[in-house]
């Protein structure tokens, strides 16, 4: 790269970064907390009701579902671009920080550079699936993700590509069972006053660690969908939640994950107001 283009970059790095710190756009990306915890507690909604046999099997539990009830309530349209527009500035602000945020090209820098990248896609997602759900294009996820198991089943090396994307599954769900668990998450937190912090601590530990189950058991279900060849059993957290109700006793785990669901969108109202932006 030449001095002059490694001097344009710098600056629309810079420029880049002064916008992703301006005031407004703090506002709107801690409104895209909001969002996502109004996604969280839908979908612990949908899979409390299922556990007690108030849903439907087969029915959409994750995160389509949640922006399916949001779309079908008076008022839903302007709710979900609300949440569209807070998640893609919150999608912005974690990807510029990626790019250019900090200074330091230590092991831990570069690992805290990946984990907003993989924060920003996960918030790009959800700004994307609501931004279509109120357009009127919103499609199942659970249909996406037997489609593309399917079609990675029927390329040379798709086993080990859906093996790769159960890995990355379950290694992602252990990883928000760790955070949980050691409380790591509070490094991106202004520390609440002391009362409210018990409260925060209680919600972010149940939220992450009983997500992180939920999310490591869809790697288990790609993981059986790759070594038996069947995209079917390839799916999302709906699959996963069908799955669990249909074990002894899973009916009990189902509830308790709904619940952790509703506890981590409570702690990401919290998150809007205490985050480190």
């Amino acid at each position: 790269m030449s001095e002059q283009a490694e001097q344009a970059a710098r600056k629309t790095g810079r420029e880049a970064k002064r916008v992703a710190d301006s005031r407004w756009f703090e506002v709107t990306a801690r409104a895209g907390y909001v969002g996502s915890g109004v996604v969280h507690l839908l979908i612990g909604y949908l899979a409390i009701l299922l556990g007690f046999g108030n849903g439907s099997s087969g029915s959409e539990t994750d995160q389509s579902g949640a922006l399916q009830q949001v779309a079908s309530i008076p008022g839903g349209v302007v709710l979900l671009w609300l949440v569209a527009v807070g998640t893609a500035a919150l999608m912005i602000r974690l990807a510029v920080e990626a790019v250019v945020g900090g200074r330091s090209d230590s092991a831990r820098a570069w690992a805290g550079r990946l984990k907003n990248l993989g924060k920003a896609i996960v918030y790009g997602v959800i700004a994307y699936s609501a931004a279509s759900y109120a357009v009127g294009a919103g499609k199942s996820s659970t249909g996406s993700t037997r489609s593309a198991a399917a079609k990675a089943l029927a390329t040379p090396g798709g086993v080990f590509v859906l093996l790769l994307a159960a890995g990355v599954a379950i290694a992602i769900g252990i990883g928000l069972v760790v955070i949980g668990c050691r409380r790591s998450y509070r490094k991106d937190l202004v520390r609440p006053p002391r009362d409210l912090d018990r409260v925060v601590t209680v919600l972010a530990v149940v939220g992450y660690v009983l997500k992180g189950l939920a999310v490591a058991i869809v790697g288990v279900l790609i993981a059986v969908a790759a070594f038996r060849s069947e995209p079917d059993q390839a799916t999302g957290l709906d699959g996963a939640f069908d799955a669990l109700r249909s074990m002894p006793g899973g009916v009990f785990v189902l509830v308790a994950i709904g619940i952790g669901f509703l506890a981590f969108g409570v702690f990401s109202f919290f998150r809007a107001r205490y985050a480190r932006l």
